[in-house]
């Protein structure tokens, strides 16, 4: 019948696309035994290194050596990836084995360029972010890890240009602050002796800059936290400070409320106050009770401030109420008059 004259040949056709598929399955399968491994006989140190070795051939090419000494790197062969898998199998490792393999030569691989790329410090620009964002994906290299190896050759980079800035006493809060966003870690960098000393540098400066008490929590709070000091030792050296600071600003307050410098005298008066706000149980202890009036005389003259700003110089002078009350009401009568442009005139 039909049917039955056809079944040898469907059988033929069965019997060729067998063959056919054990001809495709020879091709893709590896001409090599992977029964035969050198796990037992090699240390998992030396199967890495081996596999890692030959791992930087397939990457890299191979050399030779050129006329005149030079030497020529050959295009890669994409057939040795093939030679690599069959090496891993025969060397026994496994797959987390040689997965780290890739990692480590990878990171190696991007700190390498990126080590090269960042080497004239002048940080990560725009256009380096991005060929150093090409190599990473090249390299299959997770953003975590590569960002940690740029942060890493930022940071010591910075770290000698750190210890320079400190040696010429250039350092400012706002280069340490940069710093520390860009990964630093300021207390390994710098010993705590260094970080006081910028402490009392920066507080001294702010104490007789005469902005007064205006964000006094900065000297307080944010510069300790900048600097890595404890809060309980910073607020110690203030006060120190501020002390200090308050006896040689009522010096110069002096000084210039007899050379008639009005502007001055309100400059050094908000300094008074900004070592009060910071130290207010520090008492300033003046002979001449006459001057500490007038220095409050001519702050409220001036209209140096507001009630509050007011109320701590008082403080800070050591007046009571009355007498600064009586102060505040001679000014406001108009009967205390200040000759700033006349030198030898007398102050009242």
């Amino acid at each position: 019948t039909a049917a039955a004259a056809a079944t040898p040949v469907v059988a033929e056709v069965v019997e060729e696309v067998k063959e056919a598929e054990k001809v495709v399955a020879e091709i893709e399968e590896p001409k090599y035994q992977k029964e035969v491994t050198l796990k037992d006989e090699l240390d998992r140190v030396q199967a890495t290194g081996i596999y890692q070795d030959y791992l930087m051939f397939c990457m890299t090419g191979d050399t030779v050596n050129a006329p005149m000494g030079t030497l020529i790197t050959l295009e890669r062969d994409q057939s040795e990836f093939t030679r690599l898998a069959q090496l891993g199998d025969v060397l026994g490792l496994n797959q987390f084995e040689i997965g780290m393999v890739h990692k480590g030569l990878a990171d190696k691989a991007f700190r390498n360029q990126a080590e090269q790329m960042l080497r004239d410090g002048k940080g990560v620009t725009a256009e380096r972010a991005a060929r150093l964002k090409d190599i990473q994906q090249q390299l299959n290299l997770p953003d975590a890890e590569a960002q940690k190896i740029i942060k890493g050759i930022t940071s010591g980079k910075m770290l000698g240009g750190l210890q320079a800035q400190i040696a010429m006493g250039t350092l400012t809060i706002a280069d340490l602050r940069k710093m520390k966003e860009d990964g630093v870690e300021i207390e390994t960098a710098i010993s705590l002796d260094k970080r006081l000393a910028l402490f009392r540098k920066n507080a001294e400066s702010r104490l007789t800059d005469g902005s007064g008490t205006a964000d006094l929590n900065a000297l307080s709070v944010t510069l300790p936290a900048d600097l890595g000091i404890d809060a309980a030792k910073a607020s110690e050296e203030l006060k120190k400070i501020a002390k200090q600071k308050k006896r040689q600003t009522m010096v110069q307050a002096v000084s210039e409320l007899r050379q008639k410098q009005a502007t001055n005298v309100v400059k050094s008066a908000k300094n008074l106050m900004a070592c009060q706000g910071v130290s207010p149980e520090s008492k300033l202890e003046w002979a001449v009770k006459e001057e500490l009036m007038d220095i409050y005389s001519v702050y409220v003259a001036q209209g140096g401030g507001g009630e509050e700003d007011a109320l701590l110089l008082q403080q800070c002078l050591g007046l009571d109420d009355a007498e600064a009350g009586g102060l505040r009401e001679i000014v406001k009568s108009g009967r205390f008059e200040l000759k700033v442009d006349v030198k030898d005139e007398a102050l009242f």
